[in-house]
């Protein structure tokens, strides 16, 4: 794995410092406060963000991505340890940014992704976290506050040796009809955990 880190960023006002790795055709940016040679001894807060180049850079308004990134941001910024590891090649849940976009074709007559995918062919989550879990434990991160509704991405950490503490929800205040329906269908299919 390559890495280029202790870079100073700021996001949303707020001074962090970046890194990013690549390993085997896989990329990933990580912002990150605190200081890493003491992340062992602490309980790192830590957001595993799925890439989502539609909403976090169109801004279309089908999805929550581009919320969950911000509202992510946000709580890291008010941490002493903190981690947000970004994934971009993990595109409509790993299927590439052309699959996702067919996928669109298909909920737009009102299909869920996860249908539109399998008529597509392709898995309704394809993801993997591995990376993610391998760059934790290049930063020595032993126990995490992770920041998300997925229960893939616990189990993942947890099978990964991570030790999740305590899980911090993502909340999405007065979400339009298209993320409503995207919300339940995470519930609904993926067991997300969202009231």
């Amino acid at each position: 794995m390559k890495k280029i880190d202790n870079i100073p960023v700021v996001l949303q006002g707020t001074d962090f410092l970046c890194a990013s790795y690549t390993d085997k055709g896989e990329e990933a940016l990580c912002v990150y406060k605190g200081n890493p040679k003491d992340f062992y001894l602490k309980e790192v807060i830590v957001r595993i963000h799925s890439g989502c180049l539609t909403s976090e850079v169109f801004g279309m308004e089908n999805c929550d991505c581009s919320w969950q990134l911000k509202r992510s941001i946000e709580i890291i910024s008010n941490a002493s340890e903190a981690i947000l590891i970004y994934l971009p090649g993990q595109e409509g849940k790993g299927n590439g940014l052309f699959n996702k976009i067919r996928s669109f074709e298909l909920m737009n007559v009102g299909l869920s992704s996860e249908d539109a995918y399998e008529i597509i062919g392709l898995p309704s989550d394809k993801r993997e976290f591995d990376f993610a879990i391998q760059i934790l434990k290049e930063f020595g991160v032993k126990r995490i506050k992770l920041i998300t509704n997925s229960p893939a991405k616990i189990i993942a950490c947890i099978d990964g040796g991570i030790e999740v503490s305590e899980r911090i929800p993502i909340v999405i205040d007065n979400p339009n009809a298209a993320v409503r329906q995207l919300l339940d269908n995470k519930k609904n299919h993926f067991n997300h955990l969202i009231n």
